[in-house]
C-alpha cells in the first residue's frame, strides 16, 4: 500500500499563488482609484472654500471689480434676470463663477 503525504501538491500551491495575485492586483487597483478620488475631493473642497469666500466679499463689498483671479482661483461674474409669472415679477441675479485648471463652480446670487 501507498503512503499518501501530508502536503500540498505542486498545483494546488500555484492555484492559490494565482488566487493571491488576483486579489493583490485588485486591491491595488482599488487603492489607486481611493487615492485619485481623494486628491480630487480635497481640490474640490478647496474650490468651494475659495468660492465662498469670494461670495462672502461680494456680499459685503459693492466695490469688488466684476472679474479677477486670486491664487490659482479666476472668477468672473455677471448680472441676468429670469422672468416669472408671464413678465409679472422679474428675479434678478448675479452669476459668480470660479475656476480652476481642472474644473468650476457656479453660484447664482439674488440682487435685492
Amino acid at each position: 500500500m501507498l503512503k499518501r503525504s501530508k502536503g500540498f501538491t505542486l498545483l494546488e500551491v500555484l492555484v492559490a499563488v494565482a488566487i493571491l495575485g488576483l486579489v493583490a492586483a485588485g486591491s491595488l487597483r482599488l487603492m489607486i482609484i481611493s487615492s485619485r478620488t481623494l486628491i480630487e475631493v480635497d481640490e474640490t473642497r478647496e474650490l468651494l472654500n475659495e468660492t465662498r469666500k469670494i461670495q462672502l466679499d461680494f456680499i459685503t463689498d459693492e466695490t469688488k471689480p466684476t472679474s479677477g483671479t486670486e491664487g490659482k482661483y479666476k472668477w468672473d461674474t455677471k448680472e441676468g434676470s429670469w422672468s416669472m409669472l408671464d413678465g409679472q415679477w422679474e428675479l434678478k441675479y448675479k452669476e459668480l463663477k470660479v475656476e480652476t485648471a481642472n474644473s468650476e463652480i457656479v453660484l447664482y446670487m439674488p440682487i435685492y
